[in-house]
């Protein structure tokens, strides 16, 4: 059973992890992006996740190790740290250049934490219901929904004339024509 968590879990989870990792004198980045990330910023209607998504290159695998003992110590899943989405063909390639990362409000020692931004978010979010085909995830769908309104975009007329989202209608047409049927956003 998938344990979802909301924000404060994952806090507790990251400033564990930095000073599991300070003590091994260990580093790492973490670009990350998904359900934290929308909790990070208040905006998820559900409050909960079940993991941090991250656009980060593989971790060495000692590291992973450590990611999964903070998790089983505090009830997350081991996997709770994942760069998953970085091996989906094009994410990390195509995303990760068009992200403004912004440096996450926590002070972590060993940690480096970035967040997407929001329209690094929409894109992400864009990305995934275009890659989905005929059957996006539902939780992609409206967390692109999501974050479109919290940027006052609010119907298909206002996204057209949005010119820092037009990646969506030129780049993501399935997850464009998706928003092109809905009437209420």
């Amino acid at each position: 059973m998938l344990k979802e968590k909301g924000l404060p879990a994952f806090e507790e989870a990251l400033k564990m992890l930095d000073k599991k990792l300070e003590s091994i004198g260990e580093h790492i980045v973490i670009h990350a992006i998904g359900g934290f990330v929308m909790l990070y910023y208040g905006i998820d209607d559900h409050g909960y996740t079940i993991d941090i998504d991250t656009l980060t290159p593989r971790y060495d695998d000692f590291v992973i190790e450590v990611i999964a003992e903070v998790g089983k110590e505090l009830g997350l899943e081991k996997d709770w740290l994942n760069n998953d989405c970085a091996t989906l063909p094009g994410f990390l390639k195509e995303l990760d250049a068009n992200i403004k990362w912004e440096k996450a409000k926590y002070s972590l020692n060993n940690i480096e934490l970035y967040v997407a931004d929001y329209i690094g978010m929409i894109r992400v979010k864009a990305k995934a219901v275009h890659d989905g085909g005929l059957v996006p995830r539902k939780t992609d769908t409206t967390d692109m929904l999501l974050l479109l309104k919290t940027n006052n975009i609010n119907n298909i007329e206002e996204l057209d004339n949005e010119k820092r989202v037009n990646f969506i209608k030129n780049k993501y047409n399935r997850a464009y024509k998706l928003l092109e049927k809905m009437h209420d956003w």
